[in-house]
């Protein structure tokens, strides 16, 4: 292995003013890569450190796709099954067409539709049917989303959207505990899991890293307040970009994923057989067109490589994983038993997702080549 490359484009993050950067690689359960460069700091007095809590943001998501797939696999949820089946508020639905009109929808939501961003929600935090709602609870909103019409027949199209806080619904009415504490008892404390959350303590806070936003045209980065907007109360958890996390704590979770499942001292996170399919694309032409992320599709785990003729990625076929909002980084590669986690605290970096991730993919598969 030579990860002179890594090392390199790591080094070069803070010359394109890249505040801080955390990178690091397992492969068969044991770190063989770890960087981590820049400042926690906006005086850049103290440099970036294992310690250091970031905002995840999207890569929430793999966390909500596992959960929920535990369940999956104990069969107290289908993913053929309609959501109304645990959310009733969504068996009667309406669509708004492309001529303004309203009309009650054709196609039944299923849970399958809420994993691969196919549901027909749209990610509008300020609708009047979320800032409204009385009941500030994960289902209480969630219940208070299904008011709202839908963008297009569930199923037929592909849009980013609050599928994924729905889901966390569904997983705190099928196992019948609120979504926190379902990660709680489930995922963070058999893993040794301790900060990774939904609501930071006072200390917890004191270790956030400072939090910028990026113009990529200029490659400039301008500090901006450590805040998550989609922690939409205090009682609320969003499955689809509620967590705050350390890198340390994160890798925890998609080590265990990417060695089939079983921790080192033999929990069941899943199954290998839960986790192969949850490697399959499952959208749609229509969707995979709206989702436009070339050679890949979207599958159980978000995002998932298809064909790397079109991707140029040196990954595997079934390579999985997702980012945040704050240019986090998640691959997953079961085949080689590979994960790794890029953490950083810098919003609205186009950068980041057209550049630094897949080149941070490739340069790990070139030195594990070497």
């Amino acid at each position: 292995m030579n990860f002179e490359k890594l090392d390199q484009l790591m080094d070069m993050l803070t010359e394109v003013d890249f505040p801080m950067a955390d990178l690091i690689v397992t492969k068969d359960g044991e770190t063989i890569y770890r960087k981590m460069v820049g400042h926690s700091d906006a005086e850049k007095k103290v440099p970036i450190s294992n310690k250091d809590i970031y905002w995840i943001f999207s890569a929430t998501k793999v966390i909500n796709c596992i959960a929920a797939m535990r369940l999956v696999e104990r069969g107290l949820i289908d993913i053929n099954d309609p959501v109304s089946k645990y959310i009733p508020e969504f068996e009667h639905l309406t669509v708004q067409n492309k001529d303004g009109s309203i009309t009650p929808a054709k196609e039944t939501m299923k849970i399958v539709h809420l994993f691969t961003m196919t549901g027909g929600l749209d990610y509008d935090l300020k609708s009047p049917n979320i800032v409204e709602a009385t009941d500030r609870s994960t289902l209480g909103l969630v219940r208070a989303m299904a008011k709202k019409p839908l963008c297009f027949e569930p199923g037929t199209r592909y849009k980013y959207s609050f599928c994924h806080d729905v889901l966390a619904a569904v997983v705190e009415v099928a196992s019948g505990m609120r979504y926190s504490d379902y990660l709680q008892k489930n995922i963070f404390e058999p893993l040794g899991i301790v900060d990774m959350g939904f609501r930071p303590n006072d200390e917890q806070r004191s270790r956030f890293s400072a939090m910028y936003s990026y113009r990529s045209g200029i490659a400039k980065s301008t500090l901006i307040e450590t805040a998550n907007p989609y922690w939409l109360s205090h009682d609320y958890d969003s499955g689809g970009a509620g967590l705050f996390a350390t890198v340390d704590e994160y890798i925890k979770i998609i080590t265990t994923v990417a060695c089939g499942g079983t921790t080192k001292d033999g929990y069941v996170l899943l199954r290998p057989e839960t986790i192969e399919m949850m490697k399959q694309n499952r959208l749609c032409d229509k969707a995979l067109d709206d989702f436009a992320k070339y050679g890949y599709g979207w599958g159980l785990c978000c995002r998932t490589h298809m064909r790397p003729e079109l991707s140029f990625s040196l990954s595997p076929v079934g390579e999985m994983g997702w980012d945040g909002a704050a240019a986090a980084f998640v691959m997953i590669d079961t085949d080689n038993r590979i994960a790794m986690y890029f953490g950083t605290h810098i919003k609205g970096c186009g950068y980041a997702y057209g550049k630094i991730h897949p080149e941070l993919r490739n340069c790990l598969y070139e030195g594990l080549a070497e």
